[in-house]
């Protein structure tokens, strides 16, 4: 609340100090970025508790030495920015962990499995465009699109 006198030059100097004051206020700092979300490695000894902490879960099944799945990396560094809180995203290097792949019977790599409440509900085998993926998992997982993103058509 401003006060006021019945002197007009007092009243000048002191809206001018007001305005000089705000002038050099800081800004509040900008809220914490979130950290960039990436997807978990997953070993034997931790895949049952991950699957079992989360509703739904993408994991990537992958290789070091799979061109393949260096190409689709990226991509679900992304797709799990972009659908946390949603879908959690973890790996499984298939060399690393060869009973967990046989369990699932993966056959091929890159293998992509989703699971929901625990349980494996579709796979994806191979590379494919992050859109193509996107609008997958939306649809396994009955995720609707954010608003102003426009749906893509096969």
């Amino acid at each position: 609340m401003t006060e006021t006198s019945t002197d007009p030059e007092l009243d000048a100097l002191r809206d001018r100090r007001l305005k000089e004051i705000l002038s050099r206020r800081t800004p509040a700092p900008a809220p914490p970025s979130r950290p960039a979300l990436k997807p978990t490695e997953l070993t034997s000894a931790s895949v049952n508790g991950f699957l079992g902490a989360h509703r739904r879960v993408v994991v990537d099944v992958w290789a070091p030495w799979c061109g393949p799945c260096r190409t689709m990396a990226p991509i679900l560094d992304t797709l799990a920015h972009e659908l946390d809180p949603d879908v959690r995203f973890a790996k499984v290097n298939a060399d690393e962990e060869l009973m967990l792949a046989q369990r699932w019977g993966v056959e091929g790599i890159p293998t992509l499995l989703l699971f929901e409440g625990a349980k494996l509900v579709d796979r994806v085998v191979g590379a494919y465009p992050h859109d193509t993926l996107l609008q997958h998992v939306r649809s396994i997982f009955r995720l609707r699109a954010p608003a102003g993103s426009a749906a893509i058509e096969h």
